[in-house]
């Protein structure tokens, strides 16, 4: 396939799996921080698009919401939304990839290593979120408010994003076969 046809669809399915971020972002489950099928998308996105092309997914689904338009849970979008206390779990998309990156160029034979590169992925989503819940909800960063804050943002996520996980990493190798291309 020729370059410029291959930057062509690297761009169309950079922007299919920037929607399917909006659209699972839109698809929640409520709770103190509502789950979505956001962290899906992302594993999906990884196992078939590669880490750099992710990266650029997660940049225009912020920049998407920064601009104003309603992307994020909730459909709330701009300056609030990145910077309220849900804002670090938004932030963690981005900060986990270039960790993947390095599963992803060095160990991709290895199925194994690339699903713990999945696992450290999204425990590197979940810190910046904690984190980030917890200023909020206890005024500042310590220990208990940490503790109290993981536990209502990370603890009850575990199950369902494992389970996410197995199904993107299921779906995105059947994906595969039927794309047969490199993105």
């Amino acid at each position: 396939m020729k370059k410029k046809q291959m930057r062509v669809q690297s761009m169309i399915f950079i922007a299919l799996f920037a929607t399917l971020m909006c659209i699972g972002a839109w698809i929640h489950f409520p709770g103190p921080v509502p789950a979505t099928m956001q962290t899906f998308v992302v594993f999906a996105a990884l196992g078939l698009l590669g880490s750099k092309n992710t990266f650029i997914v997660l940049l225009v689904y912020i920049a998407l919401g920064a601009v104003g338009l309603p992307v994020f849970s909730g459909f709330t979008s701009g300056v609030a939304a990145l910077t309220g206390p849900t804002a670090g779990f938004i932030w963690g998309f981005l900060l986990g990839v270039p960790v993947f990156y390095i599963f992803e160029k060095y160990f991709s034979r290895k199925k194994v290593l690339t699903i713990i590169g999945y696992i450290i992925y999204i425990l590197i989503h979940y810190i910046p979120g904690a984190l980030w819940y917890c200023r909020f909800t206890a005024g500042e960063i310590n220990m208990p408010g940490l503790i109290s804050s993981s536990l209502v943002t990370v603890v009850p996520f575990i199950i369902p994003d494992g389970i996410k996980l197995l199904v993107a990493i299921l779906t995105t190798e059947k994906l595969k076969k039927i794309i047969k291309t490199k993105l």
